[in-house]
């Protein structure tokens, strides 16, 4: 979080977050996710941008204008707007219309000789309807009384309009998109570049992504744009929602899909074909109506990979309580005799790891990661207190529940050596996203691995490495696919989302 209360973020992409030129389309929402999230180094550049109206009835024209401090390299910027629309802009100022009522968060992303950033405004724009006036009735005068002035009557109480004002947006702040990427293709050509797929749910446009290369949409990268489509708790209520494909909104594509919070389908289409046949790609499932939405990535973290946080950002850094409200009992330290040791896993690409324990004093620093040929990479770990990433040294110390990111060139498994002496671990944990992990050595429901912080949790998103992608988002509460019974994973890293600032306040299980 920045002196303005604004959430600036960091993309970890399938290359350096450095690296401008190969980061340049990629993008995360932490998640969050998956949000996007920009690093926190010394002399970072400032990244910034404004709107001359920030409010109004729609049609809302909204000019956007880049007041970031350094020169864009590529004359590339990439603004998010949230309501489904995405553009890039060479210039730096750019003017969109918001066509539904709403509450809209904007992201922009964009790359100087610093490296690659983004910065996201949660709910900076607010598009509403015009309330009708109510027009005054005249009193009719009698002939026959004396003459007195006409007088207004006014309604006694406030006419009600002909609009809802709980309509639901094009984009719902408490759902997580059903994504999608691959093939397509009109009358058995390749879709050209530049050619726009739009998602329908019924005769609502919800979402729309432009072809970015020839015959095909989006892509499979954890970071990649995709199609994202947005259903209302109103639709997700009415049971399972069918999505339809158009193609510059007048062409219908054979296939169809329905609607799954969370997920990412690669789904080749096809237009200008026979009748389109309903094609079910996925097990519909009723998502949970307290998702986050993923701007970024994501998140990633956002988002992290995101997918991004929902709560308003709060103008000062918080501090944490000192402890959640229903904070267990305080266990008395456990010294055991021995600890075994664990090897953690990375696969080519981007990895989340965590540390389940307190390591062995000499190895409990970023120097354990030497053996992982990064490509030059940084390594990252998520800081809740900023929302921002910190870069990790071979001389920065790790501790219990760590959560960090490290990109490997091959498959390869690292040791961990954990001390004989373990105990009680506390640890800060704030409003918004935070990097976690389980402090077990098996596989625990997540509701269990966060039991110690149950009230205070709301969903959490974890990182195939295989895929490269994230996984469906785990809700506390949840069922379906969203269940809080799918385990935590010992040595992987996940996203949490908190709703309050908490305390997490628990021993090492003995092995």
């Amino acid at each position: 979080m920045n002196s303005r209360g604004e959430w600036v973020v960091w993309p970890a992409s399938g290359t350096d977050p450095l690296d401008a030129k190969s980061c340049l389309r990629s993008l995360l929402v932490l998640a969050l996710i998956l949000a996007g999230i920009s690093a926190h180094v010394q002399g970072a550049s400032s990244i910034d941008f404004t709107a001359n109206v920030t409010t109004g009835n729609v049609p809302l024209n909204v000019l956007f204008t880049d007041t970031s401090s350094l020169p864009v390299i590529d004359d590339s910027r990439r603004w998010d707007f949230g309501d489904g629309t995405v553009t890039f802009d060479a210039v730096g100022t750019i003017s969109h219309t918001y066509q539904q009522e709403g509450t809209y968060t904007v992201r922009l992303d964009r790359t100087d000789s610093e490296g690659y950033h983004s910065l996201i405004k949660y709910d900076y724009i607010i598009a509403t309807t015009p309330t009708p006036t109510p027009t005054p009735t005249i009193t009719t005068v009698p002939t026959t009384s004396p003459v007195t002035t006409a007088t207004t009557v006014i309604p006694p109480t406030t006419p009600i309009t002909t609009v809802p004002t709980t309509a639901p947006t094009t984009q719902p702040t408490m759902q997580i998109p059903s994504e999608f990427f691959g093939e397509a293709t009109s009358s058995g050509l390749p879709v050209p570049v530049g050619g726009r797929i739009v998602a329908r749910i019924g005769s609502r446009n919800a979402g729309e992504i432009q072809v970015g290369s020839p015959g095909s949409y989006g892509g499979p990268g954890p970071f990649d744009q995709r199609l994202k489509v947005y259903a209302t708790e109103d639709e997700i209520r009415s049971g399972p929602v069918l999505i339809t494909f158009w193609l510059e909104g007048t062409i219908q594509a054979d296939q169809t899909a329905y609607f799954q919070s969370g997920s990412s389908q690669n789904l080749a289409l096809s237009f200008g074909g026979t009748t389109p046949t309903p094609t079910q790609t996925a097990t519909p499932t009723t998502a949970p109506t307290t998702s986050p939405v993923t701007t970024s990535t994501t998140v990633t973290p956002t988002t992290p990979i995101t997918t991004a946080p929902t709560t308003t950002p709060v103008t000062t850094i918080p501090t944490p309580t000192t402890g959640p409200t229903t904070a267990p009992t305080t266990q008395p330290t456990v010294t055991p005799t021995w600890v075994p040791g664990m090897i953690l896993t990375f696969e080519s690409g981007w990895n989340q790891v965590s540390i389940p324990r307190y390591l062995l004093p000499g190895q409990d620093t970023g120097s354990i990661f030497s053996p992982v040929n990064t490509g030059g990479r940084s390594i990252w770990r998520f800081n809740g207190t900023t929302q921002q990433y910190d870069r990790i040294y071979p001389d920065t110390h790790l501790n219990p529940t760590d959560s960090i990111w490290i990109y490997s060139t091959a498959h390869i498994l690292v040791p961990l050596n954990f001390a004989v002496q373990q105990g009680l671990v506390e640890r800060d944990l704030f409003s918004g996203w935070n990097g976690f992990g389980s402090l077990n050595l098996t596989e625990v429901p997540a509701r269990d691995a966060l039991s110690p912080v149950y009230p205070a949790w709301k969903y959490s998103y974890g990182f195939d490495p295989l895929l490269q992608r994230y996984e469906v988002s785990i809700v506390k509460g949840g069922y379906g696919i969203h269940n809080d019974s799918r385990p935590f994973v010992p040595g992987r890293g996940y996203w949490i989302f908190m709703e309050e600032n908490v305390t997490y306040r628990a021993s090492i299980p003995i092995p």
